[in-house]
């Protein structure tokens, strides 16, 4: 797992990669930490495409199951409310203090 993994910050580019300004001159977007040290390191360790999609599929997929189970809970509160002698009532009043906010 890395660093990045979970983190809710802002993420670097996810791979180096150069850019030429319309003057010609070149500056380095450090994807990885060894073009950090040494723009001229010939050894970038950045991830490759496969990686990146691997990462992108897995967090995808990641999500999907977060949001299963969140739906699942919500659907069990609901039914639970709803089985309630007073569910129609408990769910008109919720209705309305969200009207409010």
């Amino acid at each position: 797992m890395s660093a990045l993994e979970g983190s809710t910050g802002p993420k670097p580019p996810l791979a180096c990669c150069w850019v030429e300004e319309p003057d010609g001159t070149r500056w380095l977007v450090p994807g990885c930490i060894a073009r950090l040290h040494d723009a001229d390191a010939g050894a970038c360790t950045c991830s490759t495409l496969a990686d990146q999609l691997e990462t992108a599929q897995r967090e995808r997929d990641e999500a999907r199951r977060a949001h299963r189970s969140l739906q699942s809970w919500h659907d069990a509160i609901v039914a639970t409310v709803h089985a309630h002698p007073d569910g129609a009532r408990i769910m008109k009043n919720a209705a309305d203090r969200n009207a409010e906010c």
